[in-house]
């Protein structure tokens, strides 16, 4: 294994336990499935406050921790599975039908509906309406909001931002808006094409690191939208419903798609050939960055204020930075496994001189993806931050920041997500 693809202890601790859960939830007869020892679990928690509206659709795995399941919280039709997994008061799971959770993190006062979440974080106030799948590197923060029939993995949306039904967006970092009333925005229908012809897999940024300080203009994403990665869609722009977006959209700007021109129609394909990669390789170095910021953001100004569950909750949302962020490397190792087997085949290539210079930095590449450099934030900030959460949550402790510091941190988040795609830049001169 490569030195840059080394897990965390935290990421492979949870991935270790997902495993053991799964093997459990899968063997005939396993001792998870006793009946009386889950009477007795469900009538512990009952007896601690937790509403379990009818204990015949509810079945808590014995390795779960049962006050890691707060007083309040509303098991309506629940599987709990999973050491990691908690649930916070008032939260509500299994709202539309059963709602399976494995080793997933759920907030105060979220809402889920029928799905499957599995290595998920949910902070306070999200809600996912039902029959979805949340798999492993997927965080919805505060107020976040998802529809029906929901596919998400690798997929972080911040405050306030909402998808609507039908929707599949992987491999993705979103952002923009200041609330739930102004909110960035993805159109029901919306999928995420992370795949292409080649087989190889990327990301994309809607916004970027900046919008965590909740001042950014909002995106727009019309349904039944097309997105096909790696782009970069910039704060206030607008994707037309029924678009198919196959390049990156400045920031206010209107998409509504390419002109018919003489690229249209068939013409000879080569998966072993590739050809100008330096768009793919700048917008992956791009999210790589945003990552990095998310994940000093956690670390330096979150974490240090959160109590509790709360803490759990950013504990979780860095797992999974860390997990899509490790996902994003490998991915592009992969593809320059690739360019080096085609370096061999002696196939003619127009960008040979490029591909060999990304292979002779291969390992340097895949490191600025997945090192992050801890920066310091500005202290004002962060003492005003600080005196805030004392009395507010993290969402109005943030939108009561006076500007001038608020941009500081901007300017300070800015800097850390730019500097993945800024060094790659002069490497593809």
């Amino acid at each position: 294994m490569q030195p840059w693809a080394a897990k965390s202890a935290a990421s492979g601790d949870m991935i270790g336990i997902e495993a053991r859960t799964m093997r459990n939830e899968c063997e005939p007869g396993n001792v998870s499935f006793d009946e009386t020892g889950n009477r007795q679990r469900v009538a512990r928690l009952r007896n601690a406050g937790v509403l379990v509206s009818s204990p015949e659709r509810v079945f808590v795995g014995p390795e779960v921790r049962l006050d890691c399941i707060e007083s309040d919280a509303v098991l309506m039709n629940a599987v709990v599975l999973g050491e990691q997994t908690t649930v916070g008061s008032q939260a509500r799971v299994g709202v539309s039908g059963t709602a399976v959770l494995v080793n997933t993190q759920v907030g105060r006062a979220v809402e889920l509906g029928a799905g499957s979440y599995r290595q998920a974080t949910l902070l306070a106030g999200a809600k996912v309406r039902g029959f979805a799948e949340l798999r492993p590197g997927t965080v919805l923060e505060e107020s976040a909001e998802a529809g029906h029939n929901v596919g998400l993995k690798h997929a972080f949306f911040t405050t306030g931002v909402v998808a609507g039904s039908g929707i599949n967006f992987c491999d993705v970092l979103v952002t923009g808006g200041s609330s739930r009333q102004d909110h960035t925005e993805i159109g029901s229908g919306t999928v995420h094409f992370n795949f292409d012809p080649h087989g190889d897999k990327f990301g994309s940024l809607f916004g970027d690191a900046t919008g965590l300080l909740l001042r950014q203009p909002r995106i727009f994403i019309g349904g039944n939208c097309g997105i096909v990665a790696p782009v970069h869609v910039a704060f206030g722009a607008v994707v037309a419903a029924g678009t198919t977006l196959r390049r990156s959209v400045d920031a206010h700007r209107l998409y509504v798609g390419e002109p018919a021109d003489s690229q249209t129609g068939d013409r000879q394909f080569d998966p072993e050939i590739y050809h100008d990669l330096r768009r793919k390789f700048l917008n992956t170095a791009l999210l790589a960055g945003n990552l990095q910021a998310f994940e000093v953001w956690y670390r330096v100004v979150r974490l240090p204020c959160a109590e509790g569950l709360e803490r759990n909750l950013c504990g979780g949302a860095l797992r999974h930075l860390r997990l899509h962020l490790e996902h994003r490397a490998s991915e592009l190792d992969k593809l320059l496994s690739k360019l080096v087997r085609g370096r061999k085949t002696g196939r003619k290539n127009a960008f040979a001189t490029q591909q060999a210079m990304l292979v002779k930095n291969r390992r340097s590449i895949l490191e600025l993806l997945t090192r992050t450099k801890h920066v310091s934030p500005p202290a004002g900030f962060v003492r005003r931050y600080a005196s805030a959460r004392r009395s507010l949550e993290h969402p109005d402790a943030i939108r009561e920041m006076p500007q001038k510091i608020a941009l500081e941190a901007e300017r300070w988040l800015a800097d850390m997500a730019s500097r993945p795609s800024a060094e790659l830049g002069r490497l593809l001169r």
